[in-house]
């Protein structure tokens, strides 16, 4: 996990791309089933995109918890 970290912070807009953007796709997935009655994502792309989004959560956390 740690060279997984190590390549995501090498980029400097990588962490906030993959954070918002994961959390952007799951609002309007949700936003979709709600008011639209239609599904936006599958399960086979919501499931990654929640790992995303919590492990980016982790992430942040810990950088925050460092400081």
């Amino acid at each position: 996990m740690d060279k997984l970290e190590k390549l995501i912070y090498s980029y400097k807009y990588l962490p906030s791309f993959l954070y918002f953007g994961s959390a952007g796709l799951i609002m309007y997935d949700i936003y979709c089933y709600f008011i639209n009655d239609t599904e936006f994502l599958n399960g086979y792309l919501e499931t990654p995109l929640c790992v995303i989004f919590f492990y980016m959560t982790y992430l942040g956390v810990k950088n925050l918890k460092k400081k």
